[in-house]
This record gives C-alpha cells, structure tokens and sequence, in this order.
C-alpha cells in the first residue's frame, strides 16, 4: 500500500481543522481546552504532524461543530492505492 495519499489525506484533515477553527474565530488553546488535548497537540494534528485516534477526530469535530466528515470533505480516494507496484 502506498502511504503517499494517506499522508494527504492527514494533512487535509490538519488542514480543514485549522480553517474551521479560525473560521469560527477559535484559538488552539480554546479549541485544546473543549477537546481536553494540549495546544500543543492541536498544532501538531494542523501541521500534519500527529495522527489523531477516531476518539480525538470526533470530539475535534464536535467542538467545531462539524460532522467529522466535513474535516476530509476534499480527501480523494486513489483508484489503485491497494494495487501491487509493477
């Protein structure tokens, strides 16, 4: 399996958190604090840097008041992600 577009897909994810969350005009220490996470923590998921749990996706999405699809709303699923390399 190649990793590349799962990579991708994380950083989408970072990505939609940090724009949902200065969207609603959150900082990360507020968003860290409704999550029970460190800002720290928050920081790293946004720069794609950890890969937050299912736990720690959905209570993400609930604290920005999203579904937790909306955070991989522009995540594309490769045709031949599990295809052998030839």
């Amino acid at each position: 399996m190649r990793k590349e577009p799962i990579e991708e897909a994380i950083a989408i994810f970072g990505t939609q958190v940090r724009n949902t969350r200065t969207e609603l005009g959150m900082t990360q220490e507020e968003l860290a604090d409704k999550v029970e996470l460190s800002p720290n923590y928050i920081g790293y998921i946004e720069r794609a840097e950890r890969h937050p749990g299912i736990y720690q996706i959905i209570a993400i999405s609930f604290a920005l008041g999203v579904s937790p699809a909306a955070l991989f709303n522009d995540v594309n699923v490769p045709d031949d992600l599990y295809k052998s390399p030839e």
